[in-house]
C-alpha cells in the first residue's frame, strides 16, 4: 500500500472574534505510524485536529491527504467531516449516555456498514434493527469486528454498563476501541490517555501503534506528556506560542531557531 500523506499550512483560530493562536506547516509521509502534537494550553493543539477533521473552531488555508484537498479556503473548499477518510476521537469519551458500552460500540460499528442496495446511507430503521439484531444477552456474540477491539482494548468486562458508571479511564478505553471500530487513513486522537493508570497506558501504546502498522494507517495523536509515546511515535511536532522561548516539553531545552519557524514545521518521512 502506499504511503500515507499529510500537507497542511494553516492559520489557526479559536473562533470568532478572537485571536488567531498562530501559524502551523506540516508536511508527513510515512507508511505507518504515530505523529505526537505537544505544546502548552492554547497552543493550538485541539484546534490543530478539529481543523484536520472538518470541524469548527478550525483554522484556515490548505489541508491535502494523499494530494486530495480536504480545505482549501482561497478556492472556497472544504470537505465535511462524512467525506474525509478519518476517525476522529476528541477530548473526553464522548460517550451516548443512555447506551452501555456494547450499544455505544454496535452503534459506532453500524455507521461503517455499506448500504443495502436501495438504501439512504445511515437510515435510522436500520440502524435501529441493527442493534436490536446484536445487544441484549452478555452471552450474545458480537460482530467479528467488534469483538476483535473489545479484545485488544481490554473492555470485555464493561459491555453491560452505562457511561455514568465508568471510571474515566474505562470510558477512554471505550472510546478508544470505538474510534478505530472505523477503517481509515488517518486517525486523530486528542489526548487519548486521559485518566489510565502509567501501565496502562504503555499498552495501550504498543496496541495502537500496533493496529496502525496492521492497517497501514497514521494517527496524529495530541499529548501533554510526550515522553510517553517515546517509544512508538514516528515524529514529534512541537506547538508554541509565536515568539515563545520556552523549553521544548520533555527536555528541559529551549528550541532552536530551526525548530520554531513560524509556529511549528515538521517533515515526518517514512520509517
Amino acid at each position: 500500500m502506499r504511503p500515507i500523506s499529510l500537507e497542511a499550512d494553516l492559520l489557526l483560530s479559536r473562533g470568532r472574534d478572537r485571536p488567531s493562536v498562530g501559524r502551523v506547516r506540516l508536511r508527513l509521509e510515512k507508511v505507518s505510524g504515530i505523529v505526537g502534537i505537544c505544546g502548552p494550553s492554547g497552543a493550538g493543539k485541539t484546534t490543530l485536529l478539529r481543523t484536520l477533521a472538518g470541524l469548527p473552531p478550525r483554522g484556515t488555508g490548505v489541508v491535502r491527504v494523499d494530494g486530495v484537498p480536504w480545505l482549501d479556503s482561497s478556492r472556497g473548499l472544504d470537505r465535511p467531516l462524512k467525506e474525509r477518510p478519518l476517525s476522529y476521537l476528541p477530548q473526553g469519551a464522548c460517550l451516548f449516555p443512555h447506551m452501555n458500552v456494547r450499544e455505544n460500540l454496535l452503534f459506532a460499528f453500524s455507521l461503517t456498514q455499506t448500504p443495502r442496495q436501495g438504501e439512504e446511507p445511515f437510515p435510522w430503521r436500520a440502524l435501529r434493527g441493527f442493534l436490536r439484531q446484536w445487544s441484549g444477552t452478555r452471552t450474545r456474540l458480537l460482530p467479528e469486528g467488534v469483538a476483535e477491539q473489545v479484545e485488544r482494548f481490554g473492555i470485555g468486562d464493561l459491555l453491560e454498563k452505562r457511561s455514568g458508571e465508568l471510571s474515566g479511564g474505562q470510558a477512554m478505553k471505550v472510546a478508544l476501541a470505538r474510534a478505530f471500530l472505523k477503517p481509515a487513513r488517518l486517525y486523530l486522537l486528542d489526548e487519548p490517555l486521559t485518566g489510565i493508570d502509567p501501565e496502562g497506558r504503555a499498552l495501550l501504546t504498543e496496541e495502537v501503534a500496533s493496529l496502525l502498522e496492521r492497517r497501514r494507517a497514521m494517527a496524529v495523536w495530541v499529548t501533554h506528556a510526550p515522553g510517553e509515546l517515546s517509544a512508538v511515535a514516528n515524529d514529534m511536532v512541537v506547538l508554541l506560542p509565536e515568539e515563545s522561548s520556552e523549553p521544548l516539553p520533555g527536555s528541559g531545552r529551549p528550541l532552536d531557531s530551526g525548530e520554531r519557524v513560524t509556529r511549528a514545521w515538521a517533515e515526518g518521512r517514512q520509517r
